[in-house]
C-alpha cells in the first residue's frame, strides 16, 4: 500500500524530531516501541504497532551510543519500517528484516550532521572571545537544529515515497555488496569512539590496560558489571603500587563529602548547582559533531553559571567559556560530576585561588571523560538499560501499550536522576576537597586509578562493540578441502582483526589523524573487501 505524501512528510519530521537530542530525556523518543505506539496510534491500531516496535527493539536491546557513535540508528529503522508494516499488513518478522537496511543508513546521516556541525563550534569559540552569549546559544541550538532538518527531512520523505511505491525498496536497489559493506562499517565505528576516547585520556603508559581489557573480555565473555568491578581492582592495585604511602603523607576524609549543607557556602548556591546540572542533561547533545562532540553543548550549558562567578572580569569569563568549548565526550550521567567539579574548580579561580588554574580545569576534564565513558556506559547503558528492557520487552511484545509507552522513558528518567546527584557530588568533592586532594597527591592517584579503570572498560567494549569478520574461504580441489580464514584467524588469536584494527586507529589517532578521514578510508576500504568477498 502506497503512503500519502502527508504521512511520509509526517514521519520524516517525526524522525528530525526524534533526533533533536534532548539529552538523555529527549531519546526516549528514539526508542522503536515507544514509536510503534505512536504510529499504532495513528493508524488505529496501537497494540499492533506496540508490537512491531517492540519486535524491532529486541535487534537494538544493547545499542550504546559508545564513543558518541551510533552502531545503528534504531530510530530510523522503526520510523521507516513500522509505518510501512501498518498501513500494509506485515507481520512482525517482516518488519524487522525492512527495518534492517535504515539501521545502518542512520548512522551515516548522523555522522553526515556531526561533521556539519563542526562549523558551529568555531563559530562559537568565536563568540565567546567577543562574549556574544546569544551567538553561542544559536550555535547549539537553532544553528545544529536547521541542518538537522536539511540532512533528515528531505531524505527521509524521499525513502518513505519509495519504498511505500514499492518501486524503489532498497533491498532491490542497492546490490547486496554495497549493503553489506555498510553493516561492515556500521560494526566498526563504535570501535572508533572507543578509541578515540582512550586517545582522550592522553596516558599512553595505560594503554596495555586496553589491551587487557579486551582479551579478557573476548576470552572469558564476563558481563560488563563483572569487568567494571574487576577494572576497579587492578585500577586500586595499579595505584598502591605506583604511589606507595609515604611517612608523613596527609590522609584525606572523604566522608566530608556526604555531610548535610556541604558544598554551598560559595558564590554557587544549590539552585545554580542543579539548574546547571540540568542544562548539561538537556543541551550537551544539541551541537554534536565529530571535531567537538559535546563540546559545544557543554560550554553553552555552562555560560549562565559562568556569567555569575565572573561578571566583574570579562578577560576570564571569555577564558572560561573557551575552555570549556573544548572537545569533550564522556558519559553524561554518572560522568556528571566531571562538570560539577569543574564547576567548583571555576568558582575557586573566580574566588582568585591561585593554586587552581584554567589548565587545570581542562586537566581534570580530558583526563576523567575517558574512565567515566567506560564506567558510564558500561553500567548504565550495556548493563542496566539492557536488562530493564527485558522486563519490559515480552509484555510489549504480547500488546501491552503500559509497557510500551513506560519502558524507555523510564530508562532515561532514571539517568536524568542520576546525573543531577553526580553532577550535585562533583561539585561538593571540587568545592569542599580540591585543594586536599591536589596537595596530598591524591588528584593524581584519582587521575591514574580512573586511567586505569577506563582504558580497562574501553577495551572491554571495544571487543563487544567492534565487530569485523572475515567471509573469505578458499577451496583446494587437490585435497578436496576448504579453509575458512576466519575459523584460522580464531585458531591464531580471537578477535585479531578487530584487534589489529583498534591498535591501528589508536596510533593513527594519536599521531594526529582526523576522525572524518579515517570514517572515509574505512568506507572505501569495506566496499573494496565487500566486493571482492573478503568481508
Amino acid at each position: 500500500m502506497q503512503l500519502s505524501i502527508g504521512i511520509c512528510i509526517l514521519v520524516a519530521v517525526y524522525y528530525w524530531l526524534c533526533n533533536l537530542d534532548l539529552g538523555n530525556l529527549g531519546r526516549a523518543l528514539m526508542n522503536p516501541t515507544f514509536i510503534g505506539v505512536l504510529f499504532g496510534l495513528i493508524y488505529g491500531d496501537v497494540v499492533t504497532g506496540t508490537i512491531l516496535g517492540a519486535s524491532i527493539n529486541i535487534m537494538y536491546i544493547s545499542v550504546a551510543a559508545v564513543g558518541a557513535n551510533m552502531p545503528a540508528d534504531d530510530s530510523l529503522a522503526a520510523c521507516v519500517a513500522i509505518p510501512i508494516a501498518l498501513s500494509s499488513g506485515l507481520d512482525p518478522e517482516t518488519a524487522v528484516l525492512l527495518a534492517v537496511p535504515f539501521g545502518i543508513l542512520g548512522t551515516f546521516m548522523d555522522n553526515l550532521r556531526r561533521m556539519v556541525n563542526g562549523v558551529w563550534n568555531r563559530k562559537a569559540l568565536v563568540y565567546a572571545e567577543k562574549l556574544n552569549f546569544k551567538g553561542i546559544t544559536f550555535c547549539n541550538t537553532l544553528g545544529p537544529w536547521a541542518v538537522q532538518v536539511i540532512i533528515r527531512v528531505p531524505i527521509v520523505t524521499a525513502i518513505m515515497i519509495g519504498v511505500s511505491t514499492g518501486t524503489a525498496a532498497i533491498m532491490d536497489v542497492i546490490p547486496t555488496w554495497i549493503m553489506n559493506a555498510l553493516s561492515v562499517v556500521g560494526g566498526v565505528l563504535p570501535g572508533f569512539g572507543l578509541v578515540l576516547c582512550a586517545t582522550f585520556i592522553g596516558r599512553k603508559h595505560l594503554f596495555p590496560f586496553f589491551i587487557a581489557g579486551f582479551f579478557v573480555m573476548k576470552l572469558s565473555g564476563m558481563p560488563m558489571l563483572v569487568a567494571t568491578m574487576f577494572g576497579l581492582i587492578l585500577g586500586i592495585i595499579y595505584v598502591q603500587l605506583a604511589f606507595p604511602k609515604t611517612e608523613g603523607e596527609e590522609s584525606f576524609d572523604f566522608s566530608e563529602l556526604f555531610g548535610k549543607g556541604q558544598g554551598y557556602d560559595g558564590t554557587v548556591t544549590k539552585s545554580d548547582c542543579h539548574r546547571t546540572a540540568w542544562r548539561v542533561i538537556l543541551f550537551h547533545r544539541f551541537g554534536n559533531s565529530l571535531e567537538a562532540m559535546y563540546g559545544t553543548g557543554v560550554g553553552h550549558a555552562m555560560t549562565p553559571v559562568l556569567r555569575k562567578l565572573y561578571k566583574n572580569n570579562d578577560e576570564e569569563l571569555s577564558a572560561a567559556l573557551q575552555r570549556h568549548l573544548l572537545p569533550y565526550i564522556s558519559e553524561m550521567s554518572l560522568g556528571n560530576c566531571i562538570m560539577g567539579a569543574a564547576l567548583a574548580m571555576e568558582e575557586q579561580i573566580a574566588l582568585g585561588e591561585e593554586d587552581i588554574t584554567g589548565e587545570d580545569v581542562i586537566t581534570l576534564k580530558s583526563s576523567l571523560m575517558g574512565p567515566f565513558a567506560g564506567f558510564g556506559d558500561s553500567i548504565l547503558w550495556t548493563t542496566l538499560a539492557p536488562v530493564i528492557r527485558t522486563v519490559f520487552l515480552p509484555f510489549a511484545l504480547g500488546g501491552s501499550v503500559v509497557a510500551g509507552l513506560l519502558m524507555e522513558p523510564l530508562i532515561r528518567l532514571g539517568s536524568c536522576i542520576a546525573s543531577v546527584f553526580s553532577f550535585d557530588l562533583g561539585y561538593k568533592m571540587g568545592r569542599r576537597s580540591i585543594m586536599a586532594l591536589l596537595k596530598g597527591g591524591w588528584m593524581k592517584k584519582l587521575m591514574t586509578g580512573g586511567g586505569v579503570l577506563g582504558m580497562f572498560m574501553l577495551g572491554c567494549m571495544g571487543s563487544s562493540y567492534c565487530k569485523l569478520n572475515v567471509v573469505l574461504e578458499i577451496a583446494t580441489d587437490a585435497i578436496d578441502k576448504t579453509y575458512v580464514i576466519q575459523s584460522m584467524l580464531d585458531g591464531i588469536m580471537p578477535g585479531l582483526i578487530p584487534f589489529l584494527l583498534l591498535l591501528g586507529t589508536y596510533r593513527y589517532f594519536s599521531k594526529g589523524g582526523k576522525y572524518l578521514k579515517l570514517i572515509i578510508i574505512t568506507l572505501v576500504a569495506a566496499l573494496a573487501l565487500s566486493f571482492f568477498g573478503i568481508v
